[in-house]
């Protein structure tokens, strides 16, 4: 009998602990200082499966910056280092053993890189349309071998090694609802309207279960996130009252770290 309880509590408290929304205080971690150049919209953060460098970016011109940087955010890479394709979206593919990304209006790419990690070369990958929009930012689920884009508030799904999109894994996020303040019955969701209140280029993939996709909150400056199952929100990370946030680009995902661009600083901004 006593046994039969004992399950039972910890049935309870595992219920308690999946469910219940967690909110918690972001703390900074580390900065990436990104070089002078043209520029003030940060692409986006991704990591080098080999080296373990992260790979940051600044969009909007093929001529802009790339840089790299060690764990505890000193850049390592050139200073000159460019994108040489006007990219969006960035993530490294272990099979290939290099960066592959998403560009404006359409289209993918693959880099070319020496062993220092340094890319000296840029080749067409899936040509024509792979994206919702044009600013779409890619980001890559290595176990699915997957890349996700925001659409309004879905999340739709291409495949890494076609460029196809996977119609059977389109996730519809009901942002800002919990299981305790649910979605009401009649609730419908236009996928392609954009809520100003949220980031609409990018949504991050953390790999958390439950908790998968991650959307920027510029109105409360809070990044929620969000499960698969059931697009509720079940965690909230509160950000600094300094925290810069924008509704466009300047958000991404890496290391187990949130990153927010701060063009003042001219760097990417680390939260844990």
């Amino acid at each position: 009998m006593k046994k039969f309880i004992l399950t039972l509590i910890l049935i309870a408290a595992v219920n308690v602990f999946v469910t219940a929304q967690t909110v918690r205080e972001a703390r900074k971690s580390v900065e990436l200082k990104m070089p002078a150049g043209g520029g003030d919209n940060g692409g986006t953060v991704a990591i080098n499966l080999k080296s373990r460098n992260l790979y940051a970016t600044i969009t909007g011109n093929k001529t802009y910056s790339m840089a790299f940087f060690n764990n505890t955010g000193e850049m390592v890479s050139p200073p000159d280092m460019a994108l040489m394709a006007d990219i969006r979206g960035l993530w490294y593919n272990p099979a290939q053993k290099t960066f592959h990304a998403n560009t404006f209006g359409g289209g993918w790419v693959s880099y070319t890189m020496d062993e220092a990690g340094i890319p000296y070369d840029v080749k067409p990958l899936f040509p024509g349309v792979t994206q919702p929009t044009a600013n779409s930012v890619g980001v890559y689920n290595q176990r699915e071998n997957v890349v996700y884009f925001l659409k309004g508030s879905v999340v739709v799904t291409y495949d890494a090694t076609t460029g196809k999109q996977i119609p059977e894994k389109t996730y519809a996020l009901k942002l800002g609802y919990t299981k305790k303040n649910p979605a009401p019955a009649d609730f419908k969701m236009d996928s392609a309207q954009i809520n100003k209140n949220y980031n609409s280029t990018t949504v991050v993939f953390t790999g958390i279960n439950n908790a998968e996709f991650g959307v920027l909150n510029v109105q409360s400056k809070e990044i929620e996130l969000y499960s698969k199952q059931d697009g509720l929100m079940y965690q909230k990370l509160r950000l600094t009252t300094d925290a810069y946030v924008r509704d466009k680009f300047n958000f991404a995902f890496a290391n187990n770290t949130f990153f927010l661009f701060d063009k003042s600083k001219r760097a990417w901004v680390g939260y844990r």
